[in-house]
């Protein structure tokens, strides 16, 4: 009975975590329990029983209760639109407060530690704190961008640097992806994008010998006489 009750307690565990994929539960000859969704693991070579789990994600139109009256609550606070958080949310971590990605950002609003340390927060992996971190940025970009959503989702995904490089949405496959995904979860249409190039720099000179010159690249000695258009 005890370990009947064990296991639905790590059952319930799996489930709030959203974990997708086969999960495995194993009690070992020292009566430790064990779980993961790894079945060849060395741990296990001891293990006397195991139990399997078939978890699936969330469904497509569900929220978590845990983050979903969290975040009701601080799109009020921050007066940001709430199907922009959650559908944000849901595309950068699946609401799993445990996501890292390759870049490093982590959490359920995936913030980098830079972001974090901007906005005060101490711990990315802190539910809490991560979504109000993810959320203030989220309402920093949205008023900065002036409300234009591929713009802010742009600047989101791949940063304020690459939309001033490009002077709007830089051309990434990856935070094309992105946009479409976002729009796509808050039901608004993808019409298409257009991409910005990268801003150019022209130099207007004169040689030497008197020759007027335009360039994208500087003269090969500065002169009061170098105009620079932007």
């Amino acid at each position: 009975m005890r370990i009947f009750i064990l296991l639905l307690i790590i059952f319930s565990i799996i489930l709030q975590f959203h974990l997708k994929g086969e999960i495995i539960v194993k009690q070992g000859t020292d009566g430790r329990i064990i779980v993961s969704n790894n079945p060849g693991a060395s741990t296990f070579r001891a293990a006397t029983s195991a139990v399997k789990f078939t978890v699936s994600s969330y469904s497509s139109n569900q929220v978590p209760i845990l983050y979903s009256n969290k975040i009701s609550k601080l799109s009020k606070k921050y007066k940001l639109r709430e199907d922009l958080i959650l559908a944000v949310a849901r595309a950068e971590s699946g609401f799993n407060s445990f996501a890292k990605s390759k870049k490093g950002a982590v959490g359920i609003m995936q913030l980098m530690k830079s972001t974090a340390k901007q906005y005060g927060v101490t711990n990315r992996y802190d539910a809490d704190q991560n979504i109000d971190g993810g959320i203030r940025h989220l309402k920093y970009l949205y008023e900065k961008y002036n409300r234009k959503l591929s713009i802010v989702l742009a600047a989101y995904n791949a940063g304020e640097s690459a939309v001033s490089k490009y002077n709007g949405v830089p051309p990434y496959k990856e935070t094309r992806n992105y946009i479409r995904k976002v729009k796509k979860f808050m039901g608004l249409p993808y019409s298409g994008i257009t991409y910005s190039k990268a801003k150019t720099t022209i130099f207007k000179y004169e040689t030497k010998d008197g020759r007027i010159v335009l360039s994208d690249s500087p003269p090969p000695v500065l002169t009061n006489k170098v105009t620079i258009f932007d």
